[in-house]
């Protein structure tokens, strides 16, 4: 079920036996158990227990399970780690355990509530045990969100907590984030307390206090060597050496979204669309729209044969053959002169 509607019966006090949350967005998977909490807290003095699936059995956690607490009228267990329903379980299940766990979903204690987290943001539907969870246990989806949703998300927020900040700011601050809604709320909450002083939230304040990532500075460089702005690319990369980037690691994340945007290329010119792109390259989807925007400057045959260019530069890098440094300059020459 989408995250904000099972926020919304969680408020409304419909609170299931049993949750699955599965996905990588640590925030959602966070508020959700801080919602949780809450709520129960309200009503009863509550009993915690707390386990990663790679430390314990199955059979441990089914016997907390299935225990009456002593000392409150409701158990509260959550399982971290639980990566069972992956294609790449980190842990072994008995078929025993299996069993014992498929009879508990079919009838769970009454008196306890047992959530499981999958860190992983894809579920292997093919499992037997996975088709009993989508059946039988409330899936709580905390993956990835879409850029726009990430922009709702934030403005919805930004309204109810009655901050101040301008259009501009809030955009400014997305894209120095990447649009990942974890770091975005780190960076607004820091935002917030600047804001207590009464002065509103404008770009320069974001541009003053929220630092760019790695990432999107790298991202600045490969669309300003697409463009051949070479004034623009070089400045930024002698600007990341100055900030104690090694040159082959920045090179390495060159490399990398040039292999991202060849790939959405590929994919999209086959017909994907770009939440299934980002799907299948296990990336954000707002580094798939990016990539593919990029991608339009050049065509896939040049964008290729370049990409040779800098895969073998990555090994002339590694095994010292000149200044590390002057390998970028090289290939920068080199797409300016292709056609």
């Amino acid at each position: 079920m989408e995250y904000q509607k099972v926020i919304q019966e969680i408020k409304r006090g419909q609170i299931q036996p049993l949750y699955f949350v599965y996905g990588s967005e640590q925030y959602l998977r966070q508020s959700f158990i801080d919602q949780l909490l809450n709520q129960l807290d309200d009503s009863t003095e509550l009993d915690i227990s707390r386990f990663d699936y790679d430390e314990v059995s199955m059979d441990l956690i089914l016997d907390e399970a299935e225990m009456f607490s002593f000392f409150s009228d409701y158990r509260v267990i959550i399982v971290n780690q639980f990566e069972l329903l992956t294609t790449t379980p980190n842990s072994k299940i008995s078929d025993q355990e299996i069993k014992r766990l498929m009879a508990y979903i079919d009838d769970p204690n009454p008196a306890t509530y047992l959530i499981f987290i999958q860190h992983q943001d894809k579920i292997d539907k093919r499992k037997k045990i996975s088709k009993a969870f989508q059946k039988k246990v409330m899936q709580v989806d905390v993956t990835p969100l879409e850029e726009k949703e990430v922009k709702y998300f934030i403005q919805t927020y930004i309204k109810e907590a009655n901050i101040d900040m301008t259009r501009e700011a809030l955009t400014e601050l997305l894209q120095r984030v990447g649009y990942q809604l974890t770091q975005t709320m780190t960076e607004l909450n820091k935002l917030a307390t600047y804001a207590k002083s009464g002065q509103p939230i404008t770009v320069q304040t974001v541009r003053a206090l929220v630092p760019r990532t790695l990432e999107s500075d790298v991202f600045e460089l490969v669309n300003a060597l697409i463009a051949k702005q070479v004034d623009k690319a070089t400045q930024i990369y002698q600007d990341l050496l100055l900030l104690k980037n090694e040159p082959i690691a920045l090179h390495a994340l060159i490399v990398s979204q040039f292999r991202i945007i060849i790939q959405t290329k590929i994919l999209a010119q086959n017909g994907f669309q770009a939440a299934s792109i980002a799907e299948q390259l296990a990336i954000h989807p707002y580094r798939v729209q990016l990539a593919l925007q990029t991608g339009k400057s050049m065509s896939l045959k040049s964008l290729s044969t370049f990409y040779q260019s800098l895969v073998k530069a990555d090994l002339q890098m590694k095994t010292g053959e000149g200044p590390k440094e002057i390998h970028f300059y090289m290939l920068l020459i080199r797409l300016i002169q292709m056609a």
